[in-house]
This record gives C-alpha cells, structure tokens and sequence, in this order.
C-alpha cells in the first residue's frame, strides 16, 4: 500500500468531522479517508503512520476526528464484517490480524480511554467480523455475513 499524502488525507479527515453528513459513506466516500483507511485507524489508536508528519499521531485534533470516523462509519449500525475491520474483499491475513488488534485497541472496554464511549457491543462485533472473515479466507463458506454483526450487536 501507499503512503498516505497527509496533504490529502489530514484535511479530509477534520472536514469529514465537521460535516459527515456531507460524504455518502455507502459510496466509499470522502475518497482519501477510505483509501488509507488502515491510516485513519492507526491515528485513532495514536500509532506512528509512515508518510505523515511525525506530530500527527500526537495532534489530538486529527486523533478525534479518527476516532470519530471510526466510530461512525466502520461501526455504524449494519456494517458489514469488511467494514468493521477496514478491510477489502482482497485483504492480505496479516491485514485482518492487523486491523483486528487496532480495533480491539480501540473498542474493548479494558482499554477505554476516560470519558470516551464506544458503541455498546463494538467489540463483540469486531471479534465476530474477524471470525466471519477467518471463516472465509480459510475458504470455509460460513453463512452471508451481511446479517450477522447486525444480529450480534442486538444479543
């Protein structure tokens, strides 16, 4: 994958905050958010991204807005397993280990950061996008997962 062009990536990131209803998300959009989406999860974790000014992963500004991101458009309700975990039908499995332990990072109650809420269940249903898409990659045809995270959120 290719570095992310922080002159791109940076501003849309604010702007989608301010304004996400502005962006038709079902359209993969804005653009540059989705294409170095494993970027946006690493600043939401305030991990070091390759390509970006040093000071990005500390710029608690830009470490929002990810997170914003994240939460409302990777776990925004119905959100396929693909979604969830940043992934495209292609992924590689060190992507989805990858992208699963960002997300863990992220979601999982142990490691909430103080006055930060993530959706009720988000990493249950992270867990359960990774499971769904072992299942596949291993090439074991599971069920649709269409359906399943949505079921998953309700339990």
């Amino acid at each position: 994958m290719t570095p992310p062009d922080g002159r791109r990536l940076l501003p849309a990131l604010l702007a989608f905050e301010r304004a996400p209803g502005r962006y038709p998300v079902a359209r993969r959009e804005p653009r540059p958010l989705f294409a170095h989406i494993d970027s946006v999860m690493r600043l939401a974790a305030g991990r070091v991204v390759e390509g970006l000014p040093a000071d990005a992963s500390s710029n608690l500004d830009l470490r929002r807005a990810a997170r914003f991101f994240v939460r409302t458009v990777m776990l925004r309700p119905g959100a396929d397993p693909y979604t969830v975990l940043g992934l495209t039908p292609a992924f590689e499995p060190a992507q989805l280990r990858e992208h699963h332990r960002l997300m863990i990072r992220l979601t999982h109650p142990d490691f909430e950061a103080a006055g930060e809420r993530w959706p009720a269940g988000a990493a249950a249903r992270v867990n359960l996008a990774k499971d769904l898409l072992s299942w596949r990659q291993r090439g074991q045809s599971a069920h649709s997962c269409s359906g399943c995270l949505s079921a998953a959120a309700v339990r």
